[in-house]
């Protein structure tokens, strides 16, 4: 790791580290040939490396340095460039624009659910840049919201091509030469195939839908391995967040597909999708033991007495829920005082006017503890019972201010 304040080529001073992980890391350098802040990112290999997988890696370093030099000619606004390659000490360095900013992960990490028509621009030009990617053969395979950084003009930026691949369509198993299956939220399954390597456009666009399902849930994808174990199932974003419109939901569920061929095919199509008026076909399934339920008994690799004996004995017993402690009051308030009222109906008539009033405060205050608690009770979202106490309370609260006024009214006729 460089300290700060190392001059690396005699020419980037290093301002400070700005990350690191897997083989690499990245720091603020300044470039005090042109008076400006840089991004610098140093080959990190781990100590107990042999001397095949450190030319392996050296070879890797140099295959993003000149990926990303190509990218940049004539250069996509949501893509980072590169300025400049080289090697030191032993040791391999990249040089590229640094992006100021804040990464979508730590947007995510600050806010949660991020707003649909901020993250439906941000889809867009990723989309535009991937797009301009693969049209020069060119696979990202990680990306993720910590890999895309999001400028204060409201730009988002794709970085860090560590397991860049150049892809021909003519020869699916084109590699790259330090294999990695990405990371396990935001990779589709085709990326964990280390033997063969096949991966495509598909696989950036199963990526790109999984970071987005992330920013417009809150909540980070299960893996597409662990998809695979329950049968495919995945959360739709609608029942995370109501705020995501139903064609947002189809088209990164779509993109999310495990099947290559049920994905969109390119970036093109995917970005179409976000503003045609037509249907979104998304194949869902639903989770593992839901499916087994639907199963009929002949495809059952389980008995059918077996599987449909005693089926309530399986069902947990409900918790109770707990009744709120103001559930009774209303409804004992409201017996007491309607009792009183009629036990004493004529002598109410005879008595003062600060007792008629004492009982229309007491109906009035069994109204009011009645309708609050049924309130609370309603909020709690079924965690609470006792709204039937609470609604009897409000029920004998307005009887007997009924009869406090008939009596009321008696006094003069």
């Amino acid at each position: 790791m460089l300290r700060t304040g190392t001059v690396i080529k005699g020419r980037y001073r290093i301002a400070r580290l700005l990350g690191a992980g897997g083989m690499g890391a990245v720091y603020r350098a300044w470039d005090l040939n042109l008076q400006i802040a840089v991004a610098l990112k140093e080959m990190l290999p781990q100590p107990d490396m042999d001397q095949q997988a450190l030319a392996k890696l050296k070879e890797q370093f140099r295959c993003e340095a000149r990926i990303l030099a190509e990218l940049s000619r004539p250069g996509h606004p949501n893509l980072v460039r590169v300025t400049d390659s080289f090697e030191e000490g032993g040791n391999a360095y990249l040089i590229m624009d640094f992006v100021d900013g804040q990464s979508l992960d730590e947007k995510i990490e600050q806010f949660g659910a991020l707003p649909l028509e901020q993250v439906q621009e941000w889809l867009q030009q990723l989309l535009g840049a991937l797009h301009y990617c693969h049209q020069r053969g060119v696979l990202h395979r990680d990306i993720k919201p910590a890999n895309i950084i999001i400028r204060p003009d409201g730009q988002a930026v794709l970085v860090d091509f560590g397991l860049v691949k150049l892809w021909d369509p003519s020869n699916p198993e084109t590699q790259t030469v330090i294999q990695g299956s990405g990371t396990p939220e935001y990779a589709p399954l085709e990326q964990y195939d280390l033997a063969h390597g096949y991966t495509d456009p598909r696989s950036d666009i199963y990526g790109l839908g999984a970071t987005f399902y992330h920013a417009l849930t809150g909540q980070a994808p299960p893996s597409a391995t662990w998809r695979a174990v329950e049968s495919n199932y995945l959360t739709p974003l609608r029942q995370i967040n109501p705020q995501v419109s139903s064609r947002m939901e189809a088209v990164i569920l779509k993109a999310m597909a495990l099947q290559p061929s049920e994905r969109f095919q390119t970036m093109p199509e995917m970005a179409q999708a976000l503003h045609s008026k037509k249907a979104v076909r998304v194949k869902t399934r639903p989770p593992k033991k839901a499916q087994a339920r639907e199963k009929r008994p002949s495809q059952s690799t389980v008995p059918p007495p077996q599987k449909q004996s005693r089926p309530a004995a399986k069902q947990p017993a409900k918790a109770k829920r707990p009744l709120d402690d103001w559930a009774i009051v209303s409804p004992f308030m409201g017996l007491i005082s309607n009792g009183l009222t009629l036990v004493f109906w004529r002598e109410l008539l005879q008595t003062p006017w600060s007792v008629i009033l004492g009982f229309a405060l007491f109906a009035l205050l069994s109204i009011s503890i009645g309708s609050r608690t049924w309130r609370r009770i309603k909020k709690s979202g079924g965690k609470l019972s006792g709204g039937g106490f609470a609604a009897s309370g409000v029920v004998l609260g307005s009887i007997n201010a009924l009869l406090v006024l008939i009596n009321y009214i008696g006094r003069f006729l």
